[in-house]
């Protein structure tokens, strides 16, 4: 009836759109990277342009490529009808229109009703629905891409100079955004359906990243992420971890799986392959697009022989064109995720080669390699992003983009344009508990109250933290989902506080550190782990790009900075060692560890990470960072894992004997008090940061509850006590250090029946007591944890806090950029790479791996032949 026609409508119209709005996108990113080279060229002329009277269009300001931009796309989105008075042309911002339209659409489809079967709103599961909305996300992107193509210029640094920074579109965006919402408080007296807009499409996005409503069958999306999935399964032979997700960094999944799909089994491969025997002589493999149809993967003429018996790799690779063909089915053909597979895939250890493809195929395998060096392709550091919902990841990058600019709050003493995006996050409330904890800040809270909070008249943007937590739980592994998570603790400190009073806060922080474990895999040259003529082994070389285990180096700035922010409550620090315990680690790969504590893995994975900074990086940012957690740490490792205190000692003893040599080649001079822009300095400090770290788990009130560690250090008596005596060392106390030593010695050379491991813990549990008394604790017993923390005050300002930047900007827009750029969007939107200007391109590097598929790269674990302790 009524409604059959209405639907129809709709999806009539839906698809009308899409297709206009992709062609939109296209012509538009055409435009903005025409204007922005014009800009770069009349910089460099130093010709002011004019207007149509002849008149110069910056009137009395200086010039600036910024400007000759502003100008070109605003004559190239503005059109001009004749008035009916014929008094001339009258001017229609296209921009703006633009902008507001797409606005309000978000806006009203965020408030749609769920239904109850699915939880997904109903109007999602229409796929053309669901396709205008990525359309739209993926256009609101393409048209802040001025940012993109231009040398990165904060919003502080623009205001200051009082030059416009060539961001048209995000000065639109920006600008009618505080236009619509101071308007919408006006209206709201008069008007009950007025709509906030900002505030509407913050709450669509963050529904979405919550909810992350999966593409319905039919829809191009849709098409899109089984595709992806589909050439991550079978163009490799990396296989999924325990966890169900992978362990290389060249896939990642944009969502971890849910506990009830984490097995590798259940979670193969989006398109599910199935197998026909019709034909005795040729099995047909198909694949389900999700659609009404099958496509043939394999057929007749193109795979002789039984597809059953190829490697799963095989039946894509052989021939390529398979891959062409399963895109044909949609009219879509996506060239950028074959040029992925090959460039990023083909330079792993796991990888695809030219030797695996059929000589049918070869030209286009030519083809492929020719078009990745013409378009720049790995000037960026692309990675294969395994999406399960677009449109959530897509308005995920959109909220950081808008909450990433427009930062400063004054400018030479004047108040700037506030970010209405920012202080619709800054009044977010829990739909849990109503209003009022909106006026209530806890002494717990992680981040202090921050002076741009929202106005408390108006009705405030809401959603249910609870749902929000568990959320960041499954996507805080990837960049975005870090990004994601720092910006909302930043800027929303209602939301802070609830985090900081979970005592779960595990489902965060492993994923988090399971990224830094990864990021962290130290691979060498064969040819390095030689040892040369002299019988040592060759000094380690930093990495190159394509032999980096991480995507970006950012991304392990935004972890630890997380961990700091996390540890700088000292309530995280008695928790995450008492109270939150993890049964198993299951992609920690040296080590099978079961019941270990939060802390304790926090420590050991801060551990690799300085191993891997010291070897590989030489970075003073990150190493500081590391040492800061580990010291807010300090204060609270109690039950210390065992063979978490056997790495601290033989790491410390390992980078003191490093710092030796260094030392050595300095010719004896120590480095500068706090210098980490060397390598002898940031072996210096990290090694002092290690004897702290020990002295403060064997005070007096902790011993008992540290004897692992007591015995790895007298297992390395004699190393640590070198270390202990070394002038360059004794910076604090350390006496304290060897005399525990020599004291536990002396109980088990007293008290001990045998030479073993265990025989040796055992005497040590049973005349802890001696421990504790010799070492001059005679002050009153109370409970252990009231102690430890008690005694947290005697060790000194041990708390290191983490403040942003005077202007973040400049660091966290071109990261963002190089995320969206390089892993969201890598294989769905063109981006001209060879122009970006915002973040740092890569050099030129070969593109694909040689023919005779030889792999001089071994994989490392940090040297990990620690010895268990019993």
């Amino acid at each position: 009836g009524g409604d059959g026609k209405h639907r129809i409508t709709i999806i009539g119209k839906a698809r009308a759109t899409c297709g206009a709005l992709n062609l939109l996108r296209l012509l538009s990113h055409e435009t903005i990277v025409q204007a922005c080279d014009s800009a770069k060229a009349q910089e460099q002329t130093n010709t002011p342009p004019t207007t149509q009277d002849g008149a110069n269009y910056y009137s009395e300001q200086p010039t600036a490529a910024g400007n000759d931009t502003n100008y070109l796309l605003k004559e190239s989105f503005t059109y001009r009808s004749r008035q009916s008075s014929g008094s001339g042309d009258q001017e229609n911002d296209a921009a703006v229109q633009i902008i507001s339209s797409m606005m309000l659409f978000l806006s009203t489809v965020g408030t749609t009703t769920t239904t109850a079967a699915t939880n997904t709103p109903e109007i999602l599961s229409i796929p053309e629905i669901y396709d205008v909305i990525v359309q739209i996300l993926s256009l609101l992107l393409v048209l802040l891409s001025t940012q993109l193509y231009q040398p990165m210029v904060s919003g502080a640094e623009a205001a200051e100079s009082e030059i416009p920074h060539g961001n048209f579109f995000l000065d639109k965006f920006m600008e009618y955004s505080s236009w619509q919402r101071q308007n919408y408080r006006a209206q709201q007296k008069v008007d009950n359906g007025a709509i906030n807009e900002p505030m509407a499409v913050l709450s669509s996005c963050l529904t979405w990243l919550v909810d992350r409503p999966a593409p319905p069958r039919r829809s191009i999306a849709s098409h899109y992420v089984e595709l992806t999935k589909a050439v991550a399964h079978q163009m490799t032979d990396l296989v999924l971890s325990n966890d169900g997700m992978y362990e290389d960094s060249c896939i990642v999944m944009a969502a971890a799986p849910k506990n009830e799909q984490n097995d590798a089994s259940s979670s193969t491969s989006a398109l599910p392959l199935q197998t026909t025997s019709n034909d005795k002589t040729h099995n047909l493999t198909t694949v389900a697009l999700g659609t009404d149809d099958s496509v043939a993967l394999s057929s007749k003429g193109h795979v002789s022989g039984d597809v059953s018996s190829l490697k799963r790799r095989s039946i894509v690779l052989q021939p390529i064109r398979s891959i062409l063909l399963l895109s044909s089915t949609v009219l879509l053909l996506p060239i950028r995720l074959v040029r992925l597979a090959f460039t990023v895939l083909g330079r792993k250890q796991h990888a695809i080669l030219p030797g695996d493809v059929s000589k049918d195929d070869h030209s286009l395998f030519q083809q492929i390699q020719t078009n990745c060096e013409k378009s720049s392709w790995n000037k960026t550091n692309n990675i294969l992003l395994l999406t399960d919902s677009p449109i959530a990841d897509l308005s995920t990058a959109l909220i950081l983009l808008v909450t990433n600019n427009y930062r400063a709050q004054s400018v030479n003493g004047r108040n700037a344009l506030r970010n209405p995006f920012r202080v619709e996050l800054a009044s977010l409330n829990d739909t849990r508990w109503g209003k009022d904890v909106a006026t209530r800040q806890s002494d717990s809270s992680l981040l202090p109250l921050s002076s741009t909070v929202g106005d408390s008249q108006a009705t405030s943007l809401s959603i249910n933290f609870e749902s929000l937590f568990e959320a960041f739980g499954r996507i805080c592994h990837t960049e975005l989902g870090a990004l994601t998570l720092y910006t909302m603790l930043l800027s929303s400190p209602i939301f802070a506080e609830s985090v900081a009073a979970r005592s779960d806060l595990d489902l965060v922080i492993i994923p988090l550190l399971r990224s830094l474990y990864f990021s962290s895999v130290m691979r060498h040259d064969k040819l390095l782990q030689k040892k040369g003529a002299g019988g040592q082994k060759t000094p380690f070389q930093l990495l190159s790009q394509t032999d980096k285990p991480y995507r970006s180096q950012s991304q392990l700035y935004v972890i630890l900075i997380l961990l700091l922010i996390f540890s700088q409550d000292p309530s995280f620090g008695r928790d995450s060692f008492r109270r939150v315990s993890i049964p198993a680690v299951q992609w920690y790969k040296e080590r099978q560890i079961k019941a270990i504590s939060l802390g304790s893995m926090i420590l050991v994975i801060l551990l690799r990470v300085i191993t891997f900074n010291l070897n590989k990086l030489h970075d003073g940012f990150l190493l500081s960072n590391c040492i800061a957690v580990l010291l807010n740490l300090s204060p609270h490792i109690v039950q210390l894992h065992k063979y978490v205190a056997t790495r601290i000692t033989f790491v410390t003893i390992s980078c003191f004997k490093r710092y030796l040599a260094l030392l050595a080649e300095n010719g004896g001079m120590p480095e500068e008090e706090g210098d980490l822009s060397s390598p002898l300095g940031m072996h210096g400090e990290a090694c002092r940061t290690f004897l702290q770290l020990i002295k403060h788990s064997v005070r007096p009130r902790c011993v008992e509850d540290n004897l692992h560690l007591v015995y790895a250090l007298l297992v390395e008596q004699r190393d640590i006590q070198k270390i202990c005596q070394h002038p360059s060392m004794m910076q604090g106390d350390l006496a304290h250090i060897i005399d525990l030593i020599q004291r536990a010695n002396s109980i088990i050379e007293q008290h001990g029946t045998g030479r073993s491991a265990a025989e040796a813990m055992q005497t040590l549990k049973l005349h802890s007591s001696e421990l504790k008394s010799d070492t001059g604790d005679n002050r009153g017993r109370t409970s252990s944890a009231d102690s430890v923390t008690s005694e947290a005050t005697d060790l000194g300002n041990l708390t290191f806090t983490y403040e942003e930047e005077a202007d973040p900007e400049v660091f966290f827009v071109p990261y963002l950029w190089d995320v969206i750029v390089g892993a969201l969007t890598t294989s769905t939107l063109e981006w001209s790479r060879e122009k970006i200007l915002v973040f740092p391109l890569n050099e030129d590097t070969e593109t694909l791996p040689h023919d005779n598929g030889t792999n001089n790269t071994v994989e490392k674990t940090e040297f990990d032949n620690t010895p268990d302790v019993v």
